[in-house]
């Protein structure tokens, strides 16, 4: 079942936002529910690569990717699809023989980009594969906009990639904004806790000042190669509890001699609209989401 997570994590590019607690940079941004069609009775064609991109805008590439399963009844045909008036989001995963169903719940709309919400549950191994597809139709007036896959599960897994990515380059440089002047400083260390990525620093900083006042921050993480490169960018969000300041403490001891837990020095923030981007010399650049 990871497995197949993971790799959709990788052939798609899950990009998303898990938001907790708004912050009022969050607020600012209107959202709206924009309305689809479920494409039914639609298949993956054999021997085609899984789309990078999961917006499809043009007819000629759709009867590429995919072909029409018309069935008995009423309702058999497949979904008609106008590319004059209309474009396609499709998920499609690998092939499996887990049974694995793919069921969009909403997607919404903020500013430049749609934030498409979906389910994905897997069950018993069959004796039999299936490649798992699900296709929504909206408005071509939306077919300009940066598109966010957003299943909590994949999301989880890139968390934990860009943990990975963070602890083997070692030190990372994180880019803040003071009024109209960019700042730029090193960091070592973060932690996943309770399902947040947290960084960690002290409130007589300058860095921290500037995160309390725009919570906006991008991250750069060069790997030992000299050759891949990270970029995680998103909103800081301070969190007082007192427990994962211990918990942080406790999984890097070396900080105990400069911070306590409970000595309102001690900042530790936490990520929230966070966008990963994987760069290279040798690959096309991968974004992800957590």
């Amino acid at each position: 079942m990871k497995k197949v997570l993971l790799a959709f994590a990788v052939l798609l590019g899950l990009v998303a936002c898990t938001t907790n607690k708004a912050t009022s940079a969050e607020k600012s941004v209107v959202s709206s529910e924009v309305p689809f069609t479920v494409a039914e009775h639609y298949f993956f064609n054999k021997g085609q690569d899984i789309p990078v991109n999961p917006k499809i805008t043009s007819e000629e590439l759709f009867k590429q990717l995919f072909g029409m399963a018309t069935v008995m009844g009423e309702n058999g045909k497949p979904t008609k699809i106008d590319f004059s008036k209309q474009f396609v989001l499709a998920v499609v995963l690998p092939v499996t023989d887990i049974n694995t169903e793919i069921t969009p719940i909403k997607v919404e709309e903020k500013g430049d980009t749609l934030f498409y919400h979906y389910d994905l549950k897997t069950g018993e191994r069959q004796s039999f594969s299936i490649q798992p597809l699900s296709i929504i139709i909206l408005d071509k007036k939306y077919e300009n906009k940066e598109i966010f896959l957003i299943n909590q599960q994949a999301m989880e897994e890139n968390m934990k990639e860009v943990q990975a990515y963070l602890k083997e380059c070692g030190a990372f440089f994180i880019a803040t904004v003071d009024g109209d002047q960019p700042r730029v400083r090193a960091f070592g260390v973060s932690e996943i806790i309770d399902g947040r990525l947290y960084i960690m620093t002290g409130k007589v900083k300058d860095v921290f000042k500037q995160m309390a006042a725009n919570g906006k921050f991008e991250i750069c993480a060069l790997k030992p190669s000299g050759s891949e490169w990270m970029r995680v960018s998103g909103t800081l969000v301070n969190d007082k509890t007192l427990s994962v300041k211990e918990t942080f403490l406790e999984r890097n001891p070396s900080l105990k001699s400069m911070y306590k837990a409970d000595d309102d020095n001690m900042a530790v923030l936490y990520i929230t609209n966070g966008v990963v981007r994987f760069c290279s010399f040798a690959a096309p650049e991968r974004k992800v989401a957590f």
